[in-house]
């Protein structure tokens, strides 16, 4: 009877490892390029990372900082902003993939685990919303790892995952604190599964619980100094959404891993297409993913999907559709696991191909409609669109003829003020929405010494309120600017402030 190592052998056919691999280089490549191309600022979440990277807070009043260090590492390697963002979001992906496809070998065997892995192009949360790198995409590789690491504690025994799970554990709430809507299943299923409850008899998980503890301290400490401003300002965001978002969110969670659905049918796993091989006298393959592997993945899929919704419900509050970004990780897997029995070579090949095709389609259309919005309407709907170099450059020269010092505070919008700050000389600290609670980098001291540069959009009559005593006491001025590609259709005017230095004021 046939094999499915056979799909190995055929003609110009990758081995399921260099797929996988291929994927995750063609992810890599095709979705750094789509933003490089045609982005003219970068996404929101990325300037505000970089304003605050350079700080190297443990948190912010919004998250934990690990994305933020991330892309400050990426700024010093590199010496340039844009496209090593972009990159650092994919790397993260490629990541994720990689520990997918190792779950899935161990669970599965290779063929089936590139499948699984591969399935993943048909997930947009690892497509579209990749260019901008912020905390969901940061906890993706965290969120994958955590469940691979698990499964290999509990099967290997080897006390090196054990303490590689605790890591992993305590990495992921540096990079959301969302990640306890994976912990506690983690915990749960260690409970509930015979073989993981076995195990803690053994030293393996309280030495991992040792390197979580040790590892999540800092954090924890910062987080009591700091009055839990994360969790109030989480806690805030949740109860300002109202409760009808749940469906929504469920809905859209749906429409967003759809794409997996797809593609199963266009392999002949399910639908119409169903059973083809066997029509065309194509053995099937031998043997199904055991009940247990079925079972945890099962679990490791709707597990933190239905504790999140849960506690949205409980909570009276509403959830955002990019918060279940991190949760899907292992939905192809799980797809692969549950139709193992009608897997054969030519699965793998269609899947291979669609995902290809996938990757191919996808990224073309995302820098078609980012350059469909730079160049069409009165005011481009996407922030990706704004002058941003024009915008640092021109309000840069506004502050040194004033003041003839470097620019080291910018008060504002969290995206204004960001952009303003991100490709500034003086690489400038970030005052978000002039409010010291929000940057406690910045004192009264401190603008006292360094003055600041206040700035917001004059087409918009959404100021802060704090920018208002510096706008009342001080000459305000406005620039005006042409977004790329538009002529003078479309025009963006800012107003801003210059508070200079104490010691340069006049008297």
């Amino acid at each position: 009877m046939r094999s499915i190592s056979s799909v190995a052998q055929q003609p110009n056919w990758p081995a399921p490892a260099s797929l996988v691999a291929l994927f995750a280089l063609a992810q890599i490549v095709l979705w750094t390029l789509a933003p490089s191309l045609t982005h003219s600022a970068p996404p929101i979440d990325v300037v505000e990372g970089y304003m605050w990277g350079r700080e190297w807070v443990i948190a912010t009043y919004k998250h934990p900082a690990l994305p933020s260090w991330c892309l400050e590492v990426s700024r010093l390697l590199t010496g340039t902003t844009g496209w090593p963002a972009y990159l650092t979001s994919q790397l993260f992906i490629a990541a994720s993939f990689g520990m997918v496809f190792l779950l899935g070998r161990d669970m599965m065997g290779p063929e089936r685990a590139a499948a699984g892995t591969l399935m993943l192009a048909g997930v947009t949360y690892y497509m579209w919303p990749t260019p901008e790198f912020n905390h969901n995409i940061a906890s993706t590789p965290f969120w994958a790892g955590i469940v691979l690491l698990l499964w290999r504690a509990v099967e290997r025994q080897a006390l090196i995952w054990w303490l590689l799970l605790g890591a992993f554990a305590a990495g992921a709430l540096y990079a959301k604190f969302s990640a306890v809507f994976l912990l506690f299943p983690v915990v749960a299923w260690l409970l509930y599964d015979r073989r993981s409850r076995a195990r803690l008899a053994s030293p393996g998980p309280w030495l991992g619980l040792t390197v979580f503890a040790l590892l999540a301290t800092p954090l924890a400490i910062w987080l009591l100094r700091n009055d839990f401003a994360p969790l109030r300002y989480s806690a805030q965001r949740w109860q300002g959404l109202p409760t009808y978002r749940v469906p929504l969110f469920l809905f859209d969670t749906a429409a967003n891993i759809a794409g997996i659905f797809v593609m199963l049918m266009i392999a002949g796993l399910i639908g119409a297409w169903r059973n083809a091989d066997e029509r065309q006298g194509t053995p099937l393959t031998v043997g199904a993913v055991s009940p247990r592997a079925q079972e945890f993945l099962l679990f490791f899929t709707l597990g933190p999907l239905a504790l999140t919704v849960f506690v949205a419900l409980l909570s009276r509050a509403g959830l955002k559709t990019a918060w279940g970004s991190s949760m899907f990780n292992i939905a192809g897997l799980l797809a692969i696991a549950l139709t193992a029995e009608r897997f054969t070579p030519a699965v793998l090949r269609r899947i291979g191909l669609t995902a290809a095709c996938l990757l191919l389609i996808v990224p073309l259309a995302y820098g078609a409609v980012i350059k469909f919005y730079a160049t069409h309407g009165s005011r481009p709907a996407l922030r990706v669109n704004w002058p941003q170099r024009a915008i640092a450059e021109r309000l840069g020269e506004v502050w040194l003829q004033r003041t003839g010092q470097p620019l080291r505070i910018v008060a504002g919008g969290p995206w204004l003020a960001g952009l303003v700050g991100l490709t500034n000389r003086g690489t400038p600290s970030i005052l978000s929405n002039g409010d010291l609670t929000l940057s406690p980098w910045i004192t009264a001291d401190r603008i006292d010494r360094q003055g600041l540069l206040a700035v917001w959009d004059a087409g918009s009559r959404s100021i802060p309120p704090p920018l208002l005593r510096w706008i009342a006491t001080n000459r305000w001025g406005e620039e005006t600017f042409n977004f790329p590609g538009s002529g003078s259709r479309q025009m963006l005017a800012i107003g801003y402030v210059v508070v200079p230095p104490k010691a340069v004021r006049p008297d």
